[in-house]
């Protein structure tokens, strides 16, 4: 069947201020390309032939997934709906790992990012999390994690 998660793809209404942001966060440019091709209206069930895409991902791996940034040629990405709630179906965040969630949270504080929660230490039993909870330029949740032994 299916081997691994490729990519999320995220739509943005304006491209190099998305990839800003995720390079901030510590992720990579792989590769930034412009497709005009009339297929991708059936492939992707969308009302244009093209788009540009960015590939970004965070460490070396080879098998790392992907970020897919993406702004949608004429008539352009379409409007969404607005950051839905955390507890709404569907998926509402990804995560990424870091040593130190205060020091990402202050550092994207200070570059004037939007945030959802401020960094809250979540324990169990078995080990916890501190997480925090940012908006990417285009509403999109990100969830910035930080691993905390029991």
């Amino acid at each position: 069947m299916v081997d691994r998660i490729f990519h999320l793809a995220i739509n943005s209404t304006d491209l190099d201020r998305s990839v800003a942001f995720y390079k901030r966060l510590g992720f990579r440019e792989l590769q930034d390309r412009t497709v005009a091709n009339p297929k991708l209206k059936e492939a992707f069930a969308v009302p244009c032939e093209q788009c540009r895409f960015v590939h970004l991902r965070l460490g070396d791996s080879e098998e790392a997934t992907l970020l897919d940034i993406v702004e949608w040629g004429p008539p352009g990405t379409a409007d969404g709906v607005t950051t839905p709630p955390q507890n709404a179906h569907g998926l509402t965040r990804f995560a990424v790992l870091t040593d130190s969630t205060d020091a990402v949270y202050e550092q994207l504080k200070a570059d004037g990012a939007e945030f959802v929660t401020e960094p809250t230490t979540v324990m169990t039993p078995e080990g916890g999390w501190r997480v925090c909870l940012v908006k990417d330029p285009d509403g999109i949740v990100v969830q910035i994690t930080e691993l905390v032994p029991a």
